[in-house]
Protein backbone atom coordinates (compact mmCIF):
# COMPACT_ATOMS: atom_id res chain seq x y z
CA UNK A 1 0.00 0.00 0.00
CA UNK A 2 1.17 3.24 -0.81
CA UNK A 3 1.90 6.00 1.40
CA UNK A 4 2.33 8.97 -1.17
CA UNK A 5 0.25 11.90 -0.22
CA UNK A 6 -2.97 11.51 -2.68
CA UNK A 7 -3.93 15.41 -4.13
CA UNK A 8 -7.36 16.39 -4.88
CA UNK A 9 -7.07 17.14 -8.50
CA UNK A 10 -9.39 19.86 -9.86
CA UNK A 11 -11.52 17.88 -11.76
CA UNK A 12 -12.50 16.50 -8.49
CA UNK A 13 -13.22 19.31 -6.85
CA UNK A 14 -15.41 20.69 -9.44
CA UNK A 15 -17.27 17.84 -9.19
CA UNK A 16 -17.31 18.25 -5.65
CA UNK A 17 -18.80 21.59 -5.34
CA UNK A 18 -21.58 20.33 -8.04
CA UNK A 19 -22.62 17.61 -5.65
CA UNK A 20 -22.62 20.12 -3.18
CA UNK A 21 -24.10 22.99 -5.24
CA UNK A 22 -21.73 25.42 -4.08
CA UNK A 23 -20.66 27.91 -5.98
CA UNK A 24 -17.12 28.51 -5.22
CA UNK A 25 -15.02 31.29 -6.60
CA UNK A 26 -11.94 31.28 -8.39
CA UNK A 27 -10.12 32.39 -5.58
CA UNK A 28 -11.36 30.26 -3.13
CA UNK A 29 -10.58 27.22 -5.04
CA UNK A 30 -7.12 26.32 -3.59
CA UNK A 31 -8.25 26.92 -0.09
CA UNK A 32 -10.33 23.90 -0.59
CA UNK A 33 -8.50 22.03 -2.63
CA UNK A 34 -5.91 22.44 0.29
CA UNK A 35 -8.73 21.75 3.03
CA UNK A 36 -9.55 18.11 0.87
CA UNK A 37 -6.25 17.10 0.13
CA UNK A 38 -5.71 17.83 4.41
CA UNK A 39 -8.96 15.69 5.00
CA UNK A 40 -7.60 13.01 2.71
CA UNK A 41 -3.90 13.22 4.70
CA UNK A 42 -6.24 12.07 7.51
CA UNK A 43 -8.01 9.50 6.47
CA UNK A 44 -4.75 7.66 4.57
CA UNK A 45 -3.64 7.84 8.49
CA UNK A 46 -6.29 4.91 9.17
CA UNK A 47 -4.50 2.75 6.94
CA UNK A 48 -1.89 2.53 9.66
CA UNK A 49 -3.85 1.70 12.40
CA UNK A 50 -3.22 -1.84 13.83
CA UNK A 51 -6.89 -3.19 14.27
CA UNK A 52 -5.38 -6.93 15.28
CA UNK A 53 -8.32 -9.47 15.23
CA UNK A 54 -10.98 -6.72 15.60
CA UNK A 55 -12.84 -6.44 12.56
CA UNK A 56 -13.95 -2.93 11.53
CA UNK A 57 -17.76 -2.59 12.44
CA UNK A 58 -19.79 -2.60 9.21
CA UNK A 59 -22.73 -1.39 10.23
CA UNK A 60 -24.18 0.93 12.56
CA UNK A 61 -27.45 0.40 14.59
CA UNK A 62 -28.28 4.47 15.81
CA UNK A 63 -31.84 3.20 17.67
CA UNK A 64 -32.06 3.98 20.98
CA UNK A 65 -33.28 0.62 23.21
Amino acid sequence: MSHEARTFPDEALDYACRMARLDLPPERRPTLGGAMEGIYALIDRLDGVDLGETPPATAFDPRWR
